[in-house]
C-alpha cells in the first residue's frame, strides 16, 4: 500500500470509491434524508440561517450533493445575486439540478476548484471531514471569498454524540479493525468543537464560532435500522464485512441490536444526533 503524507491510505482511491458510492446511494439518501429534512438534515436551515445570506450575495454551496442546502439558500438569494453548487459526483448533481432549476450546478472537485467568481458566502454541509486535505480546501475557499465574506460549515459530532453510526460501526471495528486503511477520513473527524475550530482557524479565517445542536432521528425498528445502515451508510464496506462470513455478520448484528436497546421505546429506535455548525469570516 502506498503512503501519502505519512498516511497509509491512498487518497486517490479513497475519493474514487467515495464518488462511486455517492453516485449509487444518492437517490435513497435524498428521498429518505436530505429532502425530508430528517435527523441531521434539520441542520440545513440552521446552516443557512447562520450564514446570514443577503439578496444580492454570491453564494457557493461546496460539495452540494443533492441540493438540499442550495434549495434552502435559494429562498434568500435575489435576482441580482448568484447561487452556485459544486460536487464531484454526477448522480447527486442530477438530482440537485432537477429540484433546483434556477440554481447553477457544476461537476467539480472541492480540492481543485475551478471558479473565477468571488463569493460573499460559502456553505458546506457534511463534507469537510471527508476531504483528504481539508486545510487546502479551506485556504482555497478564503481565496474565493470576498473581504468580509462568510463561511458556514456543518459536521457530525463525535462517535458518542452520533450513535446512529457508532452503534453498528463499533462492533464492526471490534471484529474487523483493518476494514479501512489507517488514516482514512471518517465521519467524526471534526466532531469535537476544538478540532473544527482549529482547522478553520489554521486556514486563516477569523471570528470562528461553533454552535452545538442535538437533533433526533427516528430509525424505526432494529431491522429497519440495520437494513438502512448496511445499504446506505455502510455500502462501501458492506462487501468487506460480508466476506468475513455469516457468523461474523451475525455477531455484529447481535451486538448492534443489544447496543440499540438503550435508544428504543416500544420497538422503535430514536437516536440523538449531535451536529456542529461553525461560522467564520474572511477579514
Amino acid at each position: 500500500m502506498k503512503t501519502f503524507c505519512g498516511l497509509s491510505y491512498d487518497p486517490v482511491k479513497f475519493k474514487q470509491t467515495f464518488r462511486d458510492n455517492w453516485n449509487t446511494v444518492a437517490p435513497t439518501y435524498h428521498a429518505g434524508w436530505a429532502s425530508a429534512g430528517r435527523g441531521p438534515f434539520r441542520s440545513t436551515k440552521e446552516l443557512v440561517k447562520a450564514a446570514n445570506i443577503r439578496r444580492d450575495d454570491y453564494v457557493l454551496d461546496l460539495a452540494c450533493g443533492t441540493g438540499a442546502v442550495a434549495k434552502e439558500a435559494s429562498q434568500f438569494v435575489g435576482p441580482s445575486g448568484l447561487l452556485v453548487g459544486i460536487d464531484f459526483a454526477r448522480g447527486p448533481l442530477a438530482i440537485a439540478r432537477s429540484e433546483n432549476p434556477a440554481c447553477n450546478f457544476a461537476e467539480m472537485d472541492a480540492e481543485h476548484i475551478g471558479l473565477r467568481a468571488r463569493f460573499d458566502v460559502v456553505l458546506c454541509q457534511y463534507a469537510l471531514m471527508f476531504f483528504p486535505e481539508p486545510e487546502k480546501v479551506l485556504v482555497a475557499l478564503r481565496a474565493l471569498l470576498k473581504r468580509g465574506g462568510r463561511l458556514a460549515v456543518a459536521v457530525h459530532g463525535p462517535a458518542e454524540g452520533v450513535p446512529y453510526f457508532s452503534t453498528i460501526m463499533e462492533p464492526v471495528l471490534k471484529r474487523i479493525p483493518d476494514i479501512r486503511p489507517a488514516g482514512t477520513p471518517n465521519v467524526h473527524r471534526f466532531g469535537r468543537k476544538e478540532d473544527l475550530e482549529n482547522v478553520i482557524s489554521a486556514a486563516g479565517f477569523s471570528e470562528v464560532a461553533v454552535r452545538n445542536f442535538i437533533f433526533d432521528y427516528q430509525a424505526g425498528s432494529f431491522a429497519q435500522y440495520w437494513s438502512d445502515y448496511m445499504s446506505t451508510t455502510a455500502a462501501s464496506i458492506r462487501s468487506k464485512i460480508e466476506a468475513r462470513g455469516a457468523q461474523v455478520v451475525e455477531e455484529i448484528r447481535m451486538e448492534s441490536e443489544e447496543r440499540s436497546r438503550k435508544y428504543a421505546d416500544n420497538g422503535s429506535i430514536t437516536f440523538p444526533w449531535q451536529v456542529l455548525v461553525a461560522t467564520a469570516a474572511n477579514r
